[in-house]
């Protein structure tokens, strides 16, 4: 269970990085001056490519233990 939550905690930061960069990109757009000036499309955009940069780190990361597993 432990590895799990790790695999979990790590998939997290990874989509949090992403969010945080993403945020950053959008707000450097002229015009935009405060979280209303940003589209709902740009949101829905970044919260969908947070949720699959969380996915993907998720698999990578099981994949690797099952990989380190299976060579004990």
């Amino acid at each position: 269970m432990n590895e799990n939550v790790q695999t979990i905690g790590g998939a997290i930061i990874a989509a949090l990085i992403l969010l945080v960069t993403g945020f950053i990109a959008l707000y450097q757009q002229d015009g935009v001056m405060s979280f209303s000036d940003i589209s709902e499309g740009a949101w829905v955009v970044l919260a969908g490519g947070a949720a699959l940069s969380f996915l993907k780190d998720y698999q990578a990361i099981s994949t690797r233990r099952m990989i380190g597993s299976i060579g004990k």
